[in-house]
């Protein structure tokens, strides 16, 4: 973002870490600019899009500057949305910055009426994943930006074991660098041994043994990982994913689309193709449906909005969840020792 910034921003990326770091710097340059009042809003059902309008164009009593951060879930914002998108472009209100946050556009966005109001109005910023083979690279460089140095072996086991998601990197090297000295150079032996040490446990750990079909060994993960303290929503992320990435794979089994360049796009590595590989010739297109479904209802049990029948409902649902998708449905009959 620039100093004197823009109007209205469509900013839209599937990467949680790169879109967290440029509204961390565009919200410090929107402070230097005078804008002291940021406001942020997540669009769900029954948004108030014409009080987020009345609030845009209402002057502050001391004339802020204000910026609103309104994010979606989906890359398209409905008819209503794209009504306000249009409204907005036409008034640019005085003093008023509006960043809309996405997930990556399709085509039918890109060649969408709204956007074209956007990019005419503003700017629309896609940043860019990091791919497979540029991705030891970039944890190298971000180690280095933490104090600490990675050889390529141990840059590439730390992609590998958090399967390319930059945020589980970054979580990853955080760790790291708290471990060891200021401008330590590690191994793949000093990493392996750091993170054995500091979790015995992982949601890496446990979506394999999902995807191995291992019900017994994913419900004793899942159990360590909440005697370590690990919140539902953390383990609910890294087990939807892979259930996402599931269902895709599955489409293009189906329509006989799945090879290499099917696994590139989804950025599996091939060290985990086997077991991906393995739940698909073991779970049918409905099965994996209704796991999406599963985890839907559990987000909103994590956001409060829908209420627990139980105490301990959201981890209990969990549980059932991580014993359905390793190929287990009673999971009173699992053996824990």
């Amino acid at each position: 973002m620039k100093s004197s910034p823009a109007s209205i921003y469509l900013l839209s990326s599937d990467e949680p870490l790169l879109v967290r770091e440029w509204l961390d710097a565009a919200r410090k340059t929107l402070k230097e600019s005078g804008f002291e009042e940021i406001i942020s809003h997540q669009v769900e059902a029954g948004f108030d899009w014409n009080g987020l309008l009345e609030d845009s164009q209402s002057l502050s009593l001391f004339s802020e500057k204000k910026c609103h951060i309104i994010r979606f879930s989906s890359n398209k914002p409905g008819q209503v949305g794209a009504k306000f998108i249009g409204q907005i472009c036409e008034l640019l209100p005085e003093d008023t910055v509006f960043i809309l946050v996405m997930p990556k556009l399709d085509m039918a966005s890109k060649n969408s009426a709204w956007l074209k109001k956007i990019v005419k109005a503003g700017e629309s910023i896609e940043l860019k994943p990091v791919y497979p083979n540029e991705l030891a690279g970039w944890v190298s460089q971000r180690a280095l930006s933490k104090g600490i140095s990675l050889d390529h072996q141990a840059a590439m086991y730390l992609a590998d074991l958090t399967e390319g998601n930059l945020l589980a990197t970054d979580q990853e090297l955080e760790k790291l660098a708290l471990a060891f000295e200021p401008n330590a150079s590690l191994d793949l032996e000093q990493i392996n041994q750091s993170i054995s040490r500091s979790s015995r446990y992982t949601h890496y750990l446990l979506v394999d043994a999902c995807l191995a079909g291992k019900p017994a060994r994913a419900v004793k993960i899942l159990q360590g990982l909440q005697q370590e303290g690990f919140q539902p929503v953390q383990i609910l992320y890294a087990v939807q994913n892979a259930i996402e990435i599931l269902l895709q794979l599955k489409q293009a089994q189906q329509n006989n689309q799945l090879n290499n360049s099917t696994w590139q796009s989804l950025r599996i590595w091939k060290s985990k193709q086997r077991l991906y590989s393995n739940a698909l010739s073991r779970l049918s297109y409905s099965q994996i449906e209704r796991f999406l479904q599963s985890c839907a209802t559990l987000d909103r049990i994590n956001k409060g909005q829908q209420q627990p029948l139980y105490v301990d409902a959201d981890w209990l649902a969990l549980q059932q969840l991580v014993s359905s998708f390793s190929g287990l449905s009673d999971v009173h009959s699992l053996s824990y020792s």
